[in-house]
């Protein structure tokens, strides 16, 4: 063959290959790179890149590091054209890792990063939640004497959106004109949803208002943020003017608008308005999806109206939108409120019938696989001790010192290893344990959306579950043994950064979500006396064996409790109880720490011992676990007021 046809055949395959890279066809582009050599044509670099490319189109990134690594061995020296598709096929998948390694070995291979690699490094580490590495690499491009673009800037600012980093976000908005890189829409959007994930509503607002003066038109995107930001700072006006305003600016709303705008309605107690968004939604050409039916029959919940709420299922099952355990919940919820106890359960064991009878086969294949597996009590080589087993539902005890994730992955691997079963059982957490709470954890059998999953979702938010804790809690006396009272503040959750890692942290705010906790005292313990804590000075005490540390315990005691909490906020007992002044023994988030009258305490003092609901045949289930031994031992080492006199010369 002659040099030139040769040459031909190579401009023609590397065309084919392009063109099945932007077909999306990449197992083709693969079969001619492949195919090249038994027709005597050797690829040259546009056959590889081309090849990479299409990989990356798919996110296929081990393929595409593949075919960059195998290219020396063809003679060929990778360019920027193949390491740039290679880091955006990492960046696909949330590789950020690889797409950071391949970027930093650029210089080795004498080849210079561009935009566009940055870009793809900045937005694979967006998707792996590395905002601070994103924002290094933004930092060093300058140095390296390149120039961010305006989609880098954009790029960024989502990464910071996402990470709830409003401030960065806001900072790189107002530096882009710096580099003569104007903000468009998508930067704004960006910033705008940056500012509703942080609940700065106010700010919200104030970006989407300089929008036009600044030469850029709105769009959804940026009135479904300003919107979502209202709902978030409880301003369901302001949504539904909002709203009214897009019509006015012919700005088409679209299905995450309009949920947020339910949303705030749900917040505000407006359910009358909030179903009638969701009728003006038909009325558009939009179909309402899982969300806008939550928020609506969520607003019914609060308002109690029940009749709407069930109407609102049926209405659901109508359009082929099959209700999840939330929903059902929500709407058992207002039923119980209005009707009782037994109609809720009456509408949850319909909507059971509906999930069961649009359960997967792998499901229910499993689910009949767990039944029969559950004969016997656990082995002595079981990491997590199993308390009680029913159809759908498995009760497990989580120790202190562990996450629930890292519980239900533990029984899930030893419950498929039990059974033989070729990958771990799938596990459905419907209520969690804090870190260092212990006690029973409640599971259902099956995956998310499985009958199973369905069925505990919607007894828990339907507060259909029976949930009781034991906690050690001091301050001020809450009465005689056998008081009880109820705490009802709203708690509002919010994420922060900490060591680098994401922590939750509650508080108590008119802008949280509704939350109940019960309590009983079932003990009062005397306070160790002050020689036995080692108490260090405060502001204003002279020290620990001054006058003024022997003040300070005055009317401070011990309590145990029985907690019945009727909501599953985060932290919810914990603040609860810190909020009335009762913090709980060995809380280092919410406690007194270094003030407590037992700093001794070797852990939280928190359990949770009885849980009560319904499996999946509609018979009751019942857990409990038993106070662990170390603070059995905390109790042990307490004096009890034994006598009515004692409790009332303390008090």
């Amino acid at each position: 063959m002659s040099s030139t046809g040769r040459v031909q055949n190579v401009i023609s395959y590397s065309s084919a290959i392009s063109a099945c890279e932007k077909g999306g066809k990449w197992q083709l582009a693969l079969s001619l790179l492949h195919g090249m050599p038994d027709e005597r044509v050797i690829p040259n670099k546009i056959s590889y890149n081309a090849a990479i490319s299409a990989c990356e189109k798919v996110g296929k990134w081990q393929l595409a590091l593949s075919l960059l690594s195998s290219m020396p061995d063809m003679g060929l020296i990778p360019d920027e054209i193949g390491y740039n598709a290679a880091i955006s096929a990492c960046e696909k998948r949330g590789s950020w890792q690889q797409a950071l390694s391949l970027l930093s070995a650029m210089p080795d291979k004498r080849l210079i990063p561009d935009r566009i690699s940055y870009n793809a490094a900045i937005s694979a580490c967006a998707r792996g939640g590395q905002w601070q590495l994103a924002l290094s690499l933004l930092s060093s491009m300058p140095d390296l004497r390149v120039v961010p673009s305006e989609v880098t800037y954009n790029v960024a600012i989502s990464v910071f959106e996402k990470a709830g980093q409003w401030q960065l976000a806001l900072s790189l908005l107002s530096s882009m004109p710096e580099i003569s890189s104007m903000p468009n829409v998508i930067s704004y959007n960006a910033a705008i949803s940056a500012c509703e994930k942080g609940g700065q509503w106010q700010l919200a607002l104030s970006l989407l208002s300089i929008m036009p003066a600044r030469a850029v038109i709105p769009d959804t995107i940026s009135y479904s943020a300003a919107i979502s930001a209202c709902e978030k700072g409880n301003r369901w006006e302001l949504a539904f003017r909002l709203l009214n305003k897009m019509s006015e600016m012919n700005i088409p709303p679209n299905v995450i608008t309009y949920s947020a705008a339910m949303s705030a309605c749900e917040k505000g107690g407006q359910w009358q308005l909030a179903l009638s968004l969701l009728s003006s939604m038909w009325e558009v050409a939009l179909a309402p999806n899982d969300i806008s039916y939550a928020a609506v029959i969520s607003a019914c919940e609060k308002a109690a109206a029940w009749e709407p709420a069930i109407a609102l299922l049926q209405n659901m099952v109508e359009n082929q939108v099959m209700p999840n355990g939330l929903h059902a919940g929500s709407a058992a919820s207002s039923v119980r409120v209005g009707v009782g106890n037994e109609a809720a359960w009456k509408l949850l064991d319909g909507l059971l019938s509906l999930w069961l009878e649009h359960e997967r086969p792998e499901d229910k294949l499993q689910t009949s696989w767990l039944d029969d597996d559950f004969g016997g009590s656990g082995t002595s080589e079981d990491v997590l001790p199993i308390l009680r087993h029913a159809p759908g539902v498995v009760g497990t005890f989580k120790p202190a010192g562990v996450t629930t994730e890292e519980a239900v992955r533990q029984l899930s691997q030893q419950l498929g290893h039990r059974r033989h079963m070729p990958k771990p059982v799938d596990l459905h957490v419907v209520s969690r344990l804090d870190y260092p709470t212990s006690g029973v954890l409640p599971l259902g059998l099956g995956a998310e959306g499985s009958a199973a999953a369905n069925w505990l979702e919607a007894q828990f938010a339907g507060r259909l579950v029976r949930k009781e804790y034991v906690c050690l809690c001091e301050g001020p006396a809450l009465g005689p043994t056998g008081s009880q009272g109820n705490i009802s503040t709203p708690l509002h959750t919010v994420e922060l950064d900490v060591d680098g890692g994401r922590a939750s942290r509650t508080e108590v705010s008119p802008l949280g979500r509704q939350a109940f906790t019960g309590y009983e005292v079932l003990a009062r313990y005397m306070p160790p006396p002050s020689s036995d804590l080692s108490l260090p000075s405060h502001v204003g005490e002279r020290g620990v064996n001054g006058r003024d540390d022997e003040r300070g315990r005055e009317g401070r005691e011990l309590m145990l409790l029985r907690v019945r909490p009727l909501t599953g906020r985060t932290h919810q007992i914990r603040v609860h109880m810190a909020s009335i002044g009762r913090p709980l023994l060995g809380d280092l988030t919410y406690g007194a720490k270094e003030a407590s009258v037992l700093r001794s305490c070797p852990r939280l003092f928190l359990h949770a011992r009885r849980v009560e609901l319904r499996d999946l045949a509609g018979k009751p289930f019942v857990a409990e676990a038993t106070l662990p031994q170390e603070l059995e031992e905390v109790l042990a080492q307490l004096q009890q007021f034994s006598k009515p006199g004692q409790e009332e010369r303390h008090h």
